[in-house]
């Protein structure tokens, strides 16, 4: 009897040392806080932005960094900038935006596209493409834009779902866009909702 309470006693504590272990080595691995960009549940994607409102996008493979948010902005979710510093101006920004209904007709990615459309030449925009556009399952609409004023060129891609409008928009000086367009490309495909 006193052996089989024994090597009972001594399984037991076995399992106990295994199931501790087990517990201390997977706190090796945790975040200061579970589910943000340090977990190790979404870190396998470099510059991981994951919104509260259920879209996500990252870095993809390109050579940019994520960069804090303005603090003065709350529209603007995530920024990317190029990961050169040969080009300062380079930069990716992700918006998101409750919807209200200040438009006249329901909302949806054509009429939000369209309003926006109609404000860009107050800004100084020339709107040089406009068109739906699809970025894995999502279907969104693409502007390109340049600001006769500033010698700025942008690509927005807008997405509207839920009430919510996301942009994401590329900009740089008109002379490096071409290049600059690449990887806002590559990133803005990672782009799911």
């Amino acid at each position: 009897m006193r052996t089989i309470y024994s090597l009972f006693s001594s399984i037991f504590s076995l399992f106990i040392l295994v199931v501790f272990n087990l517990v201390l080595s997977s706190l090796t691995f945790a975040a200061p806080m579970p589910l943000t960009s340090s977990s190790i549940f979404i870190s396998g994607q470099r510059g991981l932005f994951h919104s509260p409102v259920g879209f996500s996008i990252h870095l993809a493979n390109t050579d940019w960094v994520q960069i804090e948010k303005p603090k003065d902005n709350s529209y603007i979710d995530a920024v990317y900038r190029a990961g050169s510093d040969n080009n300062i101006q380079a930069a990716l920004t992700v918006r998101t935006d409750k919807i209200t209904d200040e438009l006249s007709s329901p909302v949806n990615l054509e009429n939000y596209a369209q309003k926006w459309m109609k404000d860009y030449p107050r800004f100084g925009f020339v709107i040089l493409t406009a068109k739906k556009v699809r970025v894995g399952e999502s279907v969104g609409y693409m502007l390109d834009l340049v600001n006769r004023d500033n010698s700025k060129q942008l690509r927005q891609v807008l997405f509207v779902k839920n009430k919510y409008a996301v942009t994401l928009t590329c900009r740089d000086d008109v002379q490096n866009f071409s290049q600059t367009l690449k990887s806002c490309n590559e990133i803005m495909r990672t782009f799911s909702w």
